[in-house]
């Protein structure tokens, strides 16, 4: 992971607007099979247990095609020549557990990527998938793309297979499950509720059974993937977004889905939750990380320069805390820099 930071923070990397980074995380992220990823998709054999990150690349827009040629070669590799105008320069390679090339669609990126964290959510671990790339990269389209359909993104599929998985298992009397979700922004270090407008300011608490919480979040528990739908088209349209020279509906903050998975099944099939039964919550956080800009690209101006400085701010700080997680000789992890962090 911090060696997928030092890629996105290097010069290189940061005149790339066409590649989004996946970053997976899961205390049990099972063995990735690689015929669940299209013949294109490249991928390693064995991903690491708790971390996997992979890189999508979309079509260039006009504007970028005479700037660099790149190629998505296996395994996970990706190969830039710059080109400043002078002729093609040095030949840069970056390497990921996965690299999926822009004729790659929506599924197989799920299917690769995604799935095995929602597997190990509905086992009862927590997980988080996390889109990180510059504004206009692809990260929203990845994350949410259509409601239905070939282009449904991550959040989508995801709800689809959890209300399946649902539909499959439940037992009436035996064994039982509960969805609820929340979504919130943090828009200029400002916590808000997505469905509940008006309701900023959020506080970040801690709690010794519960973890990190933002206190006062609502959650509404959902029985359907139009529910879920629902949620979304309407946190979507209290999203501070905007448009800028590189994109025209740049997101403006930081949006965290949070999926919350409860099952709770009766020993020898019972009440619904008697003592001695087997009871698991686990948590999925789908998070579209708000673009990072360069300026002479945005133009940002007035108030968008003001959010371009507090989204680069809080990625630069996820950033140190990846280095400081990482390094083996940190004593402290700046958590506190962020409210992303």
């Amino acid at each position: 992971l911090v060696d997928a930071h030092h890629t996105l923070t290097s010069e290189t990397w940061d005149r790339r607007p066409n590649m989004v980074v996946l970053a997976v995380e899961s205390a049990s992220l099972g063995r990735l099979s690689s015929s669940s990823a299209s013949s294109e998709a490249s991928s390693s054999a064995d991903w690491p247990e708790t971390v996997r990150v992979a890189v999508r690349v979309r079509p260039p827009l006009a504007r970028e095609v005479s700037t660099e040629e790149l190629t998505v070669r296996a395994p996970g590799e990706v190969t830039a020549w710059p080109d400043d105008g002078l002729g093609p320069g040095p030949r840069y390679s970056f390497t990921f557990d996965a690299a999926f090339s822009p004729s790659e669609g929506q599924a197989a990126v799920y299917d690769a990527v995604a799935r095995p964290a929602v597997s190990s959510t509905l086992a009862g671990f927590n997980a988080s998938i996390i889109a990180y790339g510059h504004t206009g990269a692809g990260k929203t389209h990845t994350m949410e793309g259509a409601p239905d359909g070939a282009q449904r993104g991550i959040i989508p599929r995801a709800v689809a297979d959890i209300f399946e998985h649902v539909e499959r298992s439940a037992r009436p009397g035996a064994r039982r499950f509960l969805v609820r979700a929340s979504y919130l922004q943090i828009y200029n270090e400002v916590l808000s509720d997505l469905l509940k407008p008006g309701r900023n300011g959020l506080l970040i608490r801690e709690d010794r059974k519960k973890g990190l919480r933002a206190e006062g979040l609502s959650e509404w528990v959902v029985r359907s993937p139009a529910e879920v739908d629902g949620l979304l088209r309407r946190g979507a349209e209290t999203r501070a977004t905007a448009a800028t020279a590189a994109n025209d509906a740049s997101s403006r903050s930081h949006a965290v889905f949070c999926l919350t998975f409860e099952q709770s099944e009766a020993s020898g099939g019972g009440e619904a939750c008697p003592r001695g039964s087997v009871f698991r919550s686990s948590k999925l956080n789908l998070v579209d990380l708000a673009g990072s800009e360069r300026l002479r690209v945005s133009g940002a101006s007035g108030q968008r320069l003001e959010e371009c400085k507090y989204i680069n701010g809080s990625l630069a700080a996820l950033g140190n805390v990846v280095a400081a997680l990482t390094s083996g000789t940190a004593r402290h992890v700046p958590y506190r820099d962020s409210k992303l962090t």
